[in-house]
């Protein structure tokens, strides 16, 4: 027989008329809902969660915008206790607030970091390395993650002899943020190593890092081709310019070197061996735009009258500005044989290589009694209006 429910306020007679079982059942469902409904305890309310947001803007300085994007990664994070503990101790570093926010900001996880673990012993060997507190805050920033492997001291202790000195590491890895976080063993020392082969010093190996800052931390099948794409530029490994040839390979392809030398062979005529001689003098006029490269050739072989073989000896004309340096200085320079104040020999690239000070001095305010606004008529010409002065 099935078992009847009955309304709560049934009476107890009704009860009584069923059967036996029926009646056992009740007593035993009514017992065990009275002892639920004694025992039973309200739910608490849920603890309030950690505000993370709110604490990177009232503790690490964050703009609200940067707390924001921060707070993405550290949405496990459930108190402040190791975040002050890691704040306390990037500001016993001596960092300030400012350069705690930048560290914060670009490496939001730092908060999560065990100081005894990470933090301490880098921060320690880094010192010891002869980085100051706020060089160490810097690479801090570039690293990021990184910063917090214990393998990014031997990278820092890599590179220092190299570079000669934090300051110029720190200026390189600005730049290129991979030499702190490349593997060493297998790409960056195979790499110093190949080019120390082709002749480069240490000093000369910092300076191409500058130039083209991610050559040495490249795969070596990739450095070995733009020694070879050097090479064929016509600069010999060892020469002189060879690491100048070397950056410029670095970075651009074949591809657009081919297209600037058919632009070079098309505006000055120049054969492979001209072309070879002009790189071997300004490697880097190949990083030049090819308009920039046609525009100049033209101006100098059409205006100013040069040779071309005088060009290719003296290559890096092609790299100047033609509005702000070679037209300005032809123009004075050409002002200047009309009233026969300089030989009419004059070489034009001595006029145009000389930095603006030196011009001034030897071609400008040494003539100005003779042509009177000289220097304003230069000033002008500078900002590419062609005065009074310089027309006929």
């Amino acid at each position: 027989m099935p078992l009847l429910f009955l309304p709560a306020a049934a009476p107890l007679a009704a009860v009584s008329l069923l059967p036996p079982r029926c009646r056992l059942r009740l007593r035993l469902t009514l017992t065990r809902a009275a002892a639920t409904s004694t025992t039973a305890t309200p739910t608490p309310a849920p603890a309030s969660t950690f505000a993370v947001e709110d604490y990177l803007v009232a503790s690490c300085h964050l703009t609200p915008p940067q707390a924001l994007k921060a707070s993405k990664s550290l949405a496990h994070l459930k108190s402040a206790s190791n975040a002050d503990a890691v704040l306390a101790f990037l500001a016993g570093l001596g960092l300030s607030p400012k350069e705690v926010a930048a560290v914060v900001a670009y490496n939001p996880r730092v908060l999560c970091a065990r100081i005894d673990r990470s933090l301490a012993p880098i921060s320690a060997e880094l010192r010891a390395l002869g980085l100051s507190p706020s060089q160490i805050a810097h690479l801090a920033q570039i690293a990021g993650r990184y910063f917090l492997c214990r393998s990014f001291v031997s990278k820092v202790r890599f590179w220092l002899p190299l570079f000669g000195s934090p300051e110029r590491l720190l200026q390189a890895s600005d730049w290129n943020y991979w030499l702190l976080t490349s593997d060493l063993e297998k790409v960056v020392e195979p790499n110093v190593a190949y080019l120390k082969q082709c002749g480069l010093s240490a000093a000369d190996i910092a300076k191409l890092l500058v130039a083209a800052p991610r050559l040495v931390t490249m795969h070596p099948e990739y450095v070995q081709d733009a020694v070879r794409r050097a090479t064929q530029l016509g600069v010999a490994p060892g020469s002189q310019m060879f690491r100048h040839a070397l950056s410029t390979a670095g970075c651009i392809g074949q591809e657009k070197v081919d297209a600037k030398v058919a632009v070079l062979k098309e505006t000055l005529g120049w054969s492979q061996e001209e072309v070879n001689l002009a790189v071997s003098k300004a490697p880097r006029i190949l990083v030049a735009s090819e308009e920039r490269l046609r525009r100049n050739a033209e101006f100098l072989l059409n205006e100013v009258g040069l040779p071309p073989e005088y060009i290719a000896r003296r290559s890096v004309l092609l790299m100047y500005s033609l509005e702000r340096r070679i037209v300005p200085r032809h123009l004075v320079l050409k002002a200047l044989k009309e009233k026969g104040l300089v030989e009419q020999d004059r070489c034009f690239f001595n006029v145009v290589a000389p930095t603006e000070e030196k011009f001034l001095e030897k071609f400008v305010a040494p003539f100005e009694d003779s042509i009177p606004g000289l220097a304003d008529a230069y000033e002008s010409a500078c900002a590419e209006k062609v005065p009074e002065a310089f027309q006929h």
